[in-house]
C-alpha cells in the first residue's frame, strides 16, 4: 500500500508543474474536437469502478499496455491544451502500478515486453516533460539500446528487436525509427552524445534494410532474412519524425529534405488508403509526425494534409465517439484525440 501511495504521489507531483499548456484558441474547431473526442473517450471506454480503461466500448476493464500508452498521451495532449490537467497523474500512477517491470512496461500485467509499446510510453514522457519524466525515457532508451541486434551472423544484422517474447527474433522499422525519434528527443533535450550516435545508427539500419525504392519503409525482418514487405503509415510517420528531430538537433538540411521526401511519397501511396485498410492508430502517428514536419519546413500543405483526414474522421463520429468496423476501441479512440489536440497546436 505504501508503495502505491508513493507512486501516486509521485506522478501527482510530476504531472502539474512539468505541463506548460500550449497557446491554442479554445474555440477553434480541433481544440472542440478534441475535448469532444477526450470527453467520449473517458465516458466510454473508462470504467471507474475498476479504475482501468476498457480495450473496447462495452467490454471489460483491463487494458494493454499499446492501447494504453495512446491514452496517456491523450491525456498529455489535453492537458497541454490546459484542460483535464489533473487527471494526468492518475493516469501515470496507473500507468507505473499495473505496467511496470523493472526499468521498462510489460505489454499486459507480468507479461511480456515489447519495445514499441515502451517507446510510446517514453514519448508520452517527453512530452509531459520535466526531469522525472525525461529519465524515465532515458530508462526506456536504454532498453531498446539492450535490445538492438549484435550479431554479425544475422541477415541484415543490426536494428532493434520487436519483443522479448520467446520464439519471435523479428527486427521491426516501428522499434528502430521510434527508438532513434526517442533518443533525439533526449539529445535535443540533454546534448548527451551516445543519444545522437545510436539515433543515427538505428536510422542507418532502417534505410539499409527497411526501405523500398519508392522511398517508403517495409514493416520488418525475420531471423531468416525474410522482410514482410507491408507498408504501414506509421512507420512513415515514425521515420519522418525522426528525420524532424535530427533536424531540430543538429540544423542538417538534408534531415529535412529526407523527412519531406518521406511525407511526399506517403501522401500519395496512401491517399486512396485512409478512408479504407490503414488503421486509424496508424493514421494518426502519420499525420500527427507530419504537422511537426509542417511546423518545420513550413509546409502549410502538409497541415492541409491532415486537417482533411481530421474532417472526413469528424463526419462519422457520434457523440464524440469513433467506431472502427461498428466497434469504439480505446486505441482508436486515443489515437484521433492525440490528433485533433496537435491539428489544434498547429492553428486548425
Amino acid at each position: 500500500m505504501r508503495s502505491a501511495i508513493a507512486i501516486a504521489a509521485a506522478a501527482a507531483a510530476l504531472a502539474a508543474p512539468a505541463l506548460h499548456p500550449d497557446s491554442v484558441r479554445a474555440d477553434s474547431v480541433s481544440t472542440q474536437r478534441a475535448l469532444a473526442s477526450f470527453d467520449a473517450m473517458e465516458r466510454s471506454l473508462f470504467h471507474r469502478g475498476a479504475g482501468d480503461y476498457r480495450e473496447q466500448a462495452g467490454g471489460a476493464p483491463g487494458s494493454h499496455a499499446w492501447p494504453y500508452s495512446q491514452a496517456l498521451a491523450a491525456h498529455v495532449a489535453v492537458a497541454k491544451l490546459n484542460r483535464h490537467r489533473a487527471a494526468v497523474g492518475e493516469r501515470l500512477a496507473l500507468l507505473e502500478r499495473r505496467f511496470r517491470l523493472g526499468a521498462v512496461y510489460a505489454a499486459w500485467p507480468r507479461g511480456d515486453v515489447y519495445l514499441d509499446d515502451n517507446e510510446w510510453i517514453a514519448e508520452a514522457y517527453l512530452d509531459l516533460g520535466g526531469a522525472h519524466a525525461r529519465a524515465r525515457a532515458a530508462a526506456i532508451f536504454d532498453a531498446v539500446v539492450r535490445a538492438w541486434d549484435a550479431s554479425a551472423s544475422t541477415p541484415c544484422s543490426g536494428g532493434v528487436y520487436w519483443t522479448h517474447a520467446h520464439g519471435n527474433d523479428d527486427r521491426n522499422t516501428v522499434s528502430t525509427a521510434n527508438g532513434a525519434l526517442v533518443g533525439l528527443r533526449l539529445y535535443r533535450s540533454t546534448h548527451v552524445q551516445r543519444y545522437l550516435t545510436w539515433s543515427r545508427r538505428m536510422l542507418a539500419w532502417v534505410e539499409t534494410c527497411m526501405r523500398d525504392t519508392d522511398n517508403l519503409y517495409w514493416d520488418h525482418i525475420d531471423a531468416s532474412g525474410n522482410v514482410d514487405r507491408t507498408k504501414w503509415s506509421y512507420n512513415q510517420g515514425s521515420m519522418l519524425g525522426a528525420y524532424v528531430e535530427l533536424y531540430r538537433s543538429t540544423g542538417e538540411q538534408a534531415a529535412l529534405d529526407e523527412a519531406e521526401s518521406i511525407a511526399d511519397a506517403a501522401l500519395a501511396y496512401f491517399a486512396p488508403r485512409w478512408a479504407d485498410g490503414e488503421p486509424r492508430e496508424f493514421a494518426s502517428v502519420f499525420f500527427r509526425n507530419l504537422l511537426q514536419l509542417a511546423g518545420a519546413a513550413r509546409r502549410d500543405d502538409y497541415v492541409d494534409a491532415a486537417a482533411a483526414y481530421g474532417n472526413a474522421l469528424w463526419a462519422s463520429t457520434r457523440n464524440g465517439l469513433f467506431a472502427a468496423g461498428g466497434a469504439t476501441t480505446l486505441l482508436d479512440q486515443a489515437a484521433i484525440v492525440q490528433l485533433y489536440a496537435a491539428l489544434a497546436r498547429a492553428g486548425r
